[in-house]
């Protein structure tokens, strides 16, 4: 499957997952998490989905103290699961640089913003890497983040200076390099990305059905709801 349809599936998972039935979503993540686990993942990209699981249950809490049905805040955020999810294996099974053609020849994106984009996202293990050294570091240098909540914050500012320091280096010997090598002078693109095969055509047609089923039933139930209201309406 080329990095095209996967990138379509990325942005289709995240409106099935406003538009399809709380059983479906349920199952969405459970097959995204079979191609997770599949694609052999790396210890960063765990630590990647246990982030996203923590955030999730805040902010499901979040919602429930705050007066929201518990029903409402457990699909709002398994919904916010899905999405955040397919992302996820969008990265584990795709390359960075496939990702930077798509949107440069497919979706018409300048290269500039789609080098940035790419190279974020490269980054991100790098980033989570660097943060675990500098906390081994620290810890040699007699670290602790025992205490209080306010203890601990003061605490990590001894982790997060070096870190920043650190992605600030990382990033200015990027801009050299990119400065050094022209980049942004030359129109010519001397990598094309391979065409659709016959899978690729099928996945696509089968996400245009699912979506337009989806809008098909949405709109039917926005209609029998707006049907309800003004009947009841009438009766007062």
């Amino acid at each position: 499957m080329s990095a095209f349809t996967k990138l379509l599936f990325t942005m289709a998972i995240t409106l099935w997952a406003f538009m399809l039935p709380i059983e479906m979503v349920a199952v969405l993540l459970v097959i995204q998490l079979a191609i997770f686990l599949f694609a052999s993942p790396t210890k960063s990209s765990f630590a990647a989905i246990g982030a996203l699981v923590v955030f999730t249950g805040i902010m499901i809490l979040l919602q429930i103290l705050f007066n929201s049905d518990v029903h409402e805040a457990l699909v709002s955020g398994l919904k916010m699961l899905v999405m955040t999810t397919s992302f996820l294996c969008l990265l584990a099974t795709t390359y960075i640089q496939d990702l930077a053609l798509v949107l440069v020849e497919r979706f018409k994106l300048p290269k500039e913003y789609a080098f940035m984009l790419t190279t974020a996202l490269r980054f991100v293990p790098d980033f989570l890497t660097d943060s675990q050294m500098t906390l081994d570091a620290q810890s040699c240098r007699g670290y602790s983040n025992r205490g209080n909540v306010f203890k601990r914050a003061a605490a990590y500012i001894a982790i997060v200076r070096p870190l920043v320091m650190r992605a600030i280096n990382k990033s200015e010997t990027l801009a050299l390099s990119m400065q050094l090598k022209g980049f942004g002078s030359s129109k010519v693109h001397r990598r094309l990305s391979p065409p659709l095969k016959a899978l690729d055509y099928a996945c696509i047609v089968f996400m245009i059905a699912v979506t337009s089923r989806a809008l098909y039933l949405k709109q039917l139930q926005i209609a029998y709801t707006t049907k309800i209201f003004f009947g009841l309406g009438g009766l007062f």
